[in-house]
């Protein structure tokens, strides 16, 4: 990342104003003092700060890693303003962001100690997905507060937590499946509303769903996995790679460059594939053969900017490396050894594959989304997957299943996780596309898996919603 003195301006709305039984005044002041640090852009200050506002646990990280997080996220995002926050419990905050360069979603998602003093005990910078929420963030303001907390069971959650989600499938502000897991282990699934709206049939559990963008995180643990075997390093460039690469110019980019969306790779998403036959994209491959010539956007390490092509990319060179097709990669080194038992590769009307479903409106009727996307998914998404096997994902990333102890610190970038048996750091990811939308959150002891197939934000809202009242008390 890139040091740099230069100031930020960012706004925060005051929280202050809420009732102290619902947000102590503290909380306010730890804010004001988090949200102030970072935009100095001045790791010296976000480390006095964290000295004095962070938790115990919180100050385990070490200070070379909030200096690199504050170097970066004040590199690729500039002036940042704060656009909307959401209480959603006595303990947890989640800040809309909004940055003046870069159009990518990002939200700061703040947790609290839950007697005196209130320091700081957790905080998460989700960013991903281009404008306009398709990536699976954006789009309305959050959902209100779901009536569970942290500290219910199974028993004392289910009754509450039903009566909220059928409330919101009732009034069409869901449809899809929800799992939520303590421990690894599942506590409430439940499915809601109606799967194939031309045949009637209701919504059950077993459905796989086009889980979108989550598929980018099957790709980068199949590059850590490589890296781990010694086959790939994070410095290795497209054009040593994939020397026949087509654009010259994208040649010098790297794998972490295309990890980390620095490389301007042209998108699939666009009027040519819209035009195009979508039988024709049957693998990461066709994929890769469609945006591959196209000229990049901008040049390697230039800035941020979501990218899908960067991970199709990332898919051919995997395959490159590993001699086998993307998919079969990921289905033999991801989905069997996490044992997920029915994800894969599969295109709508394949066998347990919820139909998708778009409208130009919400006063629009739901058409269906199936000639909207490829044949089959790519390294940047579009794979199929239940809720219980992105629980299987999360624990089997957690335990060292799929990545040995060092890999798992550098998936989560959290050194601490060498020695940890179990890793316990927040993970948000989410995919959205016209007719899916998915979302996993977790914090290494509460998962929550919203599945759902009509368009954004339908399943996100949902799952974003549950993790912050889960959270927020524990």
């Amino acid at each position: 990342m890139r040091a740099t003195t230069a100031v930020l301006t960012l706004a925060i709305v005051s929280l202050a104003a809420l009732p102290a039984r619902a947000q102590p005044p503290d909380f306010a002041a730890r804010v004001d003092s988090f949200v102030n640090a970072l935009s100095s852009g001045s790791p010296d200050a976000f480390e006095a700060m964290a000295k004095e506002h962070y938790a115990p646990e919180l100050l385990a990280r070490t200070p070379e890693q909030r200096r690199s997080m504050v170097e970066r996220i004040h590199a690729d995002f500039g002036a940042l303003t704060v656009t909307a926050r959401n209480a959603t419990g006595p303990s947890h905050v989640e800040l809309a962001m909004r940055s003046a360069t870069n159009p990518m979603p990002m939200t700061i998602a703040m947790d609290f100690e839950s007697a005196a003093p209130f320091r700081i005990t957790g905080v998460a910078i989700r960013v991903g997905g281009p404008p306009g929420g398709r990536g699976g963030r954006g789009g309305p303001p959050p959902l209100a507060a779901a009536p569970i907390n942290g500290r219910m069971d199974a028993a004392a959650l289910t009754a509450p937590l039903d009566g909220y989600l059928a409330g919101l499938a009732a009034s069409g502000g869901f449809t899809g499946v929800v799992l939520l897991a303590k421990d690894g282990r599942p506590v409430f699934e439940k499915a809601y509303g109606i799967a194939d709206r031309d045949r009637n049939t209701p919504m059950t559990t077993d459905l796989r769903f086009n889980i979108a963008s989550i598929g980018k995180a099957f790709t980068k643990t199949a590059i850590g996995q490589l890296i781990a075997a010694g086959k790939l390093k994070p410095s290795d460039t497209i054009g040593a790679l994939l020397p026949d690469y087509p654009t010259a110019a994208a040649k010098p980019a790297t794998v972490d460059q295309l990890l980390n969306f620095r490389v301007g790779v042209a998108d699939f998403f666009g009027e040519d594939f819209e035009n195009a036959t979508k039988g024709r994209f049957q693998s990461n491959h066709d994929y890769y053969l469609f945006i591959a010539p196209k000229a990049l956007t901008f040049a390697p390490g230039e800035r941020t900017e979501y990218c899908n092509g960067c991970f199709i990319v990332l898919g051919e060179i995997i395959a490159k490396v590993s001699g086998m097709p993307y998919e079969r990669y990921i289905e033999e080194h991801v989905f069997t050894r996490a044992g997920m038992k029915a994800s894969g590769f599969v295109g709508y009307g394949d066998e347990k594959a919820a139909p998708g479903y778009t409208r130009t409106s919400p006063s629009a009727p739901w058409t269906s989304a199936v000639g909207l996307h490829g044949r089959h998914g790519s390294a940047a998404g579009g794979a199929f997957a239940t809720a219980a096997d992105l629980l299987a994902f999360d624990n089997a990333l957690r335990t060292h299943v799929l990545l040995d102890a060092k890999t798992t610190a550098w998936y989560f970038g959290n050194p601490a996780d060498e020695t940890a048996a179990r890793a316990a750091d927040e993970l948000g990811i989410a995919g959205g596309s016209p007719g899916a939308n998915a979302s996993l959150e977790s914090n290494g002891t509460w998962a929550v898996v919203t599945l759902g197939n009509v368009d954004p934000p339908n399943a996100v809202r949902v799952g974003t919603a549950l993790a912050g009242a889960l959270y927020g008390q524990r």
